[in-house]
């Protein structure tokens, strides 16, 4: 689905704005004002009309006045907009669209649907931006019109606290992700001028917030050059080089001792010199300061704000800068140069905006306050909540339920309305930027549906508490019932910004709750809300059906509904692996190694998961069958390449079922027999291409996969891309039970594909944080994709 934005005609009156412009009647003789120069040329003009005081402060988010040079006409820019899931800002005429979280939009697995939400999210921008909206906490400053989004970062370890707001798992997922969002978020349809601009997060190696008493400010991520390459740096390199993005936000964290907002190694000689960014880095809010004030890493803040500018952070989001920049150079510690790269960085995305240019032909001055929160962006917002909601178990196909039978609605998000919205949120509703009243709650969605008279509704417990005072309202709400549905799982006071679980094990009063609640014999639905993955090998023994919503934002309620009852059907999948509650004993969160045993991710687990990556049920059959057209592709045996392989390979999708639905086909290839050493050798398996197909009942697709040499590339420790001879497998699978497999055996020698990005661009732990190379663990073939239905063993202001 592709959203027509609507084409103002140019030559239109100049609109009323809530903000001032620059280039105004009085200041438009300066040369910075003629749109006729380049860009380059009248950026230098403005530069060189700046005290050094004035450029400091245009330096500054956040903690800045409102950063504009009266006179020369420079008006107000806040850097910091948050556009994670839809703009955070205040409601102007209307209230933004607001999107489910990236959890969810990773479990729909369609980079063009993630490019739809961030054209709508960038046109909105515009228009909240127009009207003067702010952002959304208390005495938030006017929207800029740079999005401190999208988060990118690897979905490392459940118990991180931020698992709501990343894609996956999976680093191909995450780079997708990253280069849909930039796309649809920086390109409009003004192709003279950026919509807006995108700021991927958090660069590099962030995933920890606070955990057993180490907080990000102090926790230092010891990577390995193979998990930097391999790992942790392939989402950002391909939203920069692909994407073309314009911001990138360096994290809070160390990595490999060095403060990322002080990495001269990894922000300027490989992010810049290596890769080709040209925007700005911002730090993360109050990262600089962190540098001297919780990691200690300099004498003074101000040394700290020196190291920071010097390393290529451009914008601090703190009042180091502010503070100190200015008597830095005027002391002779600091080059004036450096102020001025950082200026000319960020003064050239103001004018790539088209901020100081003539306005009546621009569109993007020209939004209008009702083409905020449309019904066609809030049909794309609930189409993708339907697509993201994953079914894990529906044992005796007890889904979908039908409408008009007794249910009883049980649980503590029953009545949810701000747990569905997981974070970084805009004002949801008219009123207080809090105010949550307008959300719909699944109770609510559930009773329209099926009836008043039909549907009864008990709490049961709260989410975390130990008050077990309300067991006996639900018990009697379940045996009057025909069928029951409960609303488990957890919500931002056990997982947020800030705060890392302990453990990922289902709260223990929920899981009294169901195990009495199930006492009644009826049928019993699950319905989770969660942003890390729970465990729930134990939960899934006491129910029929389980449904994944992670946190599925403002629709969720009606979407889960829709679900329940058939009107929608499940298409999600899991964009991470859901682990057995014991997972954690046997993984150190501090540690950043994937590989170390058993491993992080479908890529290098080396047990067997509850629900593996991938997983999603459907109400409806679809059937997988490769297609050798005119070549003799036999399964049985392998295909025999050279480093000249091209081969593509066909496979039939079909909806043998008797529903309209979605199915998301992957494409992964799996190491059999190859020539590795190192941390190569510990890879299980990893996903190449995936698909998103929509089929009528006995409609069938026909889906090609193009396999190259660098299709089966990997990772040496050194953080080369390379080709192993050897045995491989391809696997293109729906995820559960349909799968067609290959062999392939690559001949030739070792070959380094492409080189690690820069020499000087990373510096190594001291000592590697990766356990020795345990290439006698290998994965059973058949474990990914097995059946196992059955079990085996609130807005802040930070960013």
């Amino acid at each position: 689905m592709r959203l027509l934005l609507p084409l103002l005609a140019a030559g239109m009156a100049t609109p009323a704005t809530a903000i001032p412009r620059a280039c105004d009647a009085e200041h438009r003789q300066f040369a910075f004002c003629n749109a006729s120069l380049a860009v380059s040329a009248r950026v230098e003009d403005l530069l060189r009309r700046l005290p050094l005081a004035e450029k400091v402060t245009l330096l500054t988010a956040r903690a800045s006045p409102r950063g504009n040079v009266s006179e020369l006409g420079l008006p107000e820019y806040n850097w910091g907009a948050n556009c994670v899931h839809g703009v955070q800002s205040t409601c102007g005429t209307n209230c933004a669209t607001s999107f489910p979280n990236p959890v969810n939009l990773g479990a729909i697995f369609d980079p063009q649907a993630v490019f739809d939400m961030a054209q709508v999210i960038g046109w909105e921008l515009r228009a909240l931006w127009l009207e003067g909206a702010r952002e959304n906490y208390a005495s938030g400053p006017h929207l800029g019109l740079d999005c401190w989004s999208p988060n990118i970062n690897i979905n490392r370890d459940p118990r991180w606290g931020r698992n709501m707001e990343t894609p996956s798992e999976d680093p191909l997922v995450n780079a997708r992700y990253g280069v849909a969002y930039t796309k649809g978020l920086q390109e409009g349809k003004d192709k003279r001028f950026l919509q807006a601009v995108v700021t991927l997060k958090h660069y590099a190696a962030y995933s920890y917030e606070h955990y057993d008493g180490i907080d990000r400010m102090a926790f230092n991520a010891v990577v390995s050059r193979y998990d930097f390459a391999d790992t942790y740096l392939p989402a950002f390199q391909a939203s920069v080089v692909e994407g073309k993005a314009k911001g990138v936000m360096c994290s809070y964290n160390s990595v490999n001792g060095m403060p990322m907002c002080a990495n001269e190694q990894l922000n300027t000689k490989l992010l810049r010199d290596a890769l080709g960014f040209d925007g700005y880095i911002t730090s993360d809010s109050g990262a600089i300061a962190g540098i001297y004030e919780q990691r200690h890493y300099t004498k003074s803040l101000c040394e700290a704000g020196r190291l920071a500018i010097l390393s290529g952070t451009d914008v601090n989001s703190g009042s180091v800068y502010k503070k100190c920049l200015a008597e830095l150079v005027t002391s002779g510690q600091l080059p004036e140069k450096a102020v001025d790269d950082a200026m000319r960085r960020t003064l050239k995305l103001r004018f790539e905006l088209g901020l100081f240019d003539p306005i009546d032909d621009q569109p993007y001055w020209h939004v209008a306050p009702s083409e905020v929160n449309t019904a066609e962006s809030k049909q794309l917002s609930l189409d993708l909540t339907r697509k993201s909601i994953v079914l894990l178990q529906n044992h005796g196909n007890i889904l979908p339920l039908s409408k008009g039978k007794k249910l009883a609605v049980i649980g503590p998000h029953a009545k949810a309305k701000r747990a569905l919205l997981g974070n970084y949120l805009g004002q949801m509703c008219h009123g207080d930027y809090l105010e949550v009243g307008c959300v719909q709650t699944p109770l609510e969605a559930i009773t329209t549906a099926n009836g008043a008279s039909n549907t009864r509704y008990a709490q049961g417990s709260g989410i975390n508490d130990t008050s077990t005072a309300h067991f006996g309202d639900a018990e009697a709400a379940a045996q009057w019932a025909d069928a029951v549905v409960l609303f488990l799982g957890i919500d931002t006071s056990i997982e947020r910004e800030a705060w890392d679980r302990e453990n990922i094990d289902m709260p223990n009063i929920q899981m009294q709750l169901l195990k009495r609640v199930r006492k009644a014999g009826k049928p019993t639905v699950v319905v989770l809300f969660n942003g890390g993955v729970v465990s729930v090998e134990e939960l899934i023994l006491h129910t029929d059906g389980v449904v994944e919503a992670f946190y599925p934002g403002f629709f969720g309620a009606q979407a889960v509904s829709d679900i329940l009852f058939g009107d929608a059907i499940p298409s999600g999948k899991l964009p991470v692996t859901m682990y057995p509650s014991n997972y954690i004993n046997s993984v150190d969160m501090k540690s950043m190694s994937m590989t170390e045993y058993p491993g992080r991710s479908y890529r290098y687990y080396k047990e067997v998961p509850v629900f593996p990556f991938g997983w999603g049920l459907s109400y409806t059959k679809f059937t997988l069958a490769l297609d050798n057209g005119g070549d003799v592709l036999d399964p049985s045996e392998p295909l025999v390449v050279t480093r000249d392989l091209d081969q593509t390979v066909s496979v039939f999708v079909s909806n043998d079922g008797d529903l309209v639905g979605d199915e998301v086909v992957f494409a992964f290839f799996r190491p059999l027999n190859i020539n590795a050493t190192g941390n190569a050798a510990l890879l299980n398996e990893q996903i190449f291409d995936y698909r998103r197909v929509s089929l009528r009942p006995t409609q069938y697709r026909k889906l090609s996969f193009r396999i190259q040499q660098s299709t089966l590339a990997m990772v040496d420790d050194m953080g080369n891309q390379v080709s192993f001879p050897g045995f491989y497998e391809i696997i293109v699978t729906n995820g559960v039970h349909e799968r067609v497999t290959f062999a392939i055996h690559l001949v030739g020698e070792y070959e380094t594909l492409r080189t690690f990005p820069t020499d000087e661009g990373y510096v190594q732990p001291p000592s590697s944080p990766d356990a020795a190379p345990m290439s006698d663990i290998r994965l059973d073939a058949t474990r990914a994709f097995e059946n196992v239905e059955q079990p085996v063993a609130v807005a802040m202001a930070f960013d």
